[in-house]
């Protein structure tokens, strides 16, 4: 997705003109600004900087892709002392309403820190990563799952194994009223967080612009994620989670990470 050195060095400046004059226009921009500034100087300022600045709308439609990854297992041999993976598959739109029942799901698998399945299984019960941590990454058309983590070569095969199994656990078993309510609680608990300092708040608000959440998303989400259910939780584990189309990558010393 992010080229290859052979289409890299093939871009040339005129391209790179063309895209910047289709795709960078001040209609097409969201900016949030936060500090000590007040809207006028904020308008004034813009006013001077980006008057010649004209509008416009790109050509074309979006690309999107059309096909998503077949299942299978990718192994790139680098001379390392852990091997690095990622078990992924398709993902979901922002703008799918089980978006919240989805981050609560993913907060009990793998997303919820030390409390979550995946971390327990391959770090606390065994051992075998410092880091592990599975996360949705809700974009516009279509995002991405992806449940991360490192370990020794000698054990990648072990952690692969034991994701898996996580990820059909959590298919066929019913979370616990504390595993959901220790789920909620992390979500609404550390949500501030996002919003600590200036930078973050600024580029919240491009998100909530971007996505058109409106204004008062901030004091809605801990309703919508107290809104979440037991049976909501099973649901979209079981539409969104596919052991199946697992497109599992490790990078690592292949040697000594052995066969299947």
């Amino acid at each position: 997705m992010e080229g290859n050195e052979a289409s890299v060095k093939a871009i040339s400046q005129a391209s790179l003109q063309e895209f910047y004059q289709r795709f960078y226009r001040p209609n097409r921009a969201i900016m949030a600004v936060v500090g000590d500034i007040s809207q006028e100087e904020l308008i004034q300022a813009l006013d001077q900087s980006l008057r010649s600045w004209t509008k416009g709308e790109p050509r074309g439609q979006p690309l999107v892709p059309s096909t998503i990854g077949e299942a299978q297992v990718i192994r790139i041999n680098k001379d390392l002392t852990q091997a690095n993976i990622i078990l992924g598959q398709q993902g979901i739109s922002r703008e799918n309403p089980d978006y919240y029942a989805i981050q609560v799901m993913n907060c009990i698998l793998g997303g919820g820190g030390f409390s979550s399945r995946a971390m327990d299984a391959i770090r606390n019960e065994r051992g075998l990563a410092y880091s592990v941590y599975s996360y949705f990454s809700a974009e516009r058309s279509r995002g991405i799952f992806e449940l991360v983590m490192q370990t020794k070569n000698e054990t990648a095969l072990e952690a692969i194994r034991l994701a898996q199994t996580e990820i059909r656990r959590i298919r066929e078993e019913s979370v616990t009223d504390q595993e959901l309510s220790d789920a909620k609680d992390y979500l609404i608990g550390s949500f501030p967080l996002r919003l600590d300092t200036n930078r973050r708040v600024a580029s919240f608000l491009v998100q909530v612009e971007f996505y058109q959440l409106g204004l008062d998303y901030p004091e809605r989400y801990s309703d919508l994620i107290r809104k979440v259910t037991r049976e909501d939780v099973e649901r979209v584990a079981r539409q969104y989670l596919d052991p199946e189309k697992l497109i599992t990558v490790v990078v690592g010393n292949q040697k000594k990470i052995g066969e299947n």
